[in-house]
C-alpha cells in the first residue's frame, strides 16, 4: 500500500466517524508523519470526491453547537480555530439561530427553583452563560424574561 493510500484511508477513516474541516484532516494527517505532499493530495482527492467540505463541517458545527446552549461569538471562535475562514463564517451566519432563543432554551433548563434576590446565584449563572458566548444585554433579557415568568 503506497503513502497516498495509507494516507487516504486514515483521512477517510476520521470523516467516517464525524465530519472535520480541511485543516483538522490535515493536522491529523500531519501527526502521523506523512508528509505534506501526499497530505494536499489526499485533500484535495477527498474534496474532490465530496468526503470533506468546509460548508458542510461548518453548517454541522454550527446546528450541533447551538443545539449544546452556545452562542454565536463562542461557535465563530471555535470555526476559526479549527481553520474555517471568515468569509465562509460570514456566509453561515444565515444558519445561526438567534442567540436570545437558544440563551432562553438553555437557561429554562438550567436556572430552576433560584431565589432571584440571590446576586451570587445570579452572577454565577451569568458568567457560565457568557463563557457561552453570549452576550451580556441577551443574558440580562433572558434572565429578566424568567424572573418575570417565575414571579
Amino acid at each position: 500500500m503506497s503513502d497516498f493510500e495509507k494516507c487516504l484511508a486514515s483521512a477517510q477513516r476520521s470523516l467516517a466517524m464525524r465530519e472535520h474541516s480541511s485543516f483538522q484532516i490535515k493536522n491529523k494527517l500531519t501527526n502521523k508523519g506523512f508528509d505534506s505532499d501526499t497530505i494536499e493530495s489526499v485533500i484535495l482527492e477527498i474534496k474532490n470526491k465530496g468526503f470533506q467540505s468546509d460548508e458542510r463541517y461548518t453548517e454541522e458545527y454550527i446546528r450541533y453547537r447551538q443545539n449544546s446552549g452556545y452562542g454565536s461569538k463562542k461557535i465563530i471562535y471555535e470555526l476559526k480555530s479549527n481553520g474555517i475562514s471568515s468569509e465562509l463564517i460570514k456566509d453561515s451566519i444565515k444558519n445561526f439561530i438567534d442567540d436570545y432563543d437558544v440563551l432562553f432554551k438553555l437557561a429554562q433548563i438550567r436556572i430552576t427553583d433560584i431565589d432571584f434576590d440571590d446576586d451570587k446565584k445570579l452572577a454565577k449563572y451569568a458568567n457560565n452563560f457568557r463563557s457561552r458566548g453570549f452576550d451580556n444585554n441577551i443574558i440580562l433579557k433572558v434572565i429578566n424574561k424568567i424572573k418575570n415568568y417565575e414571579e
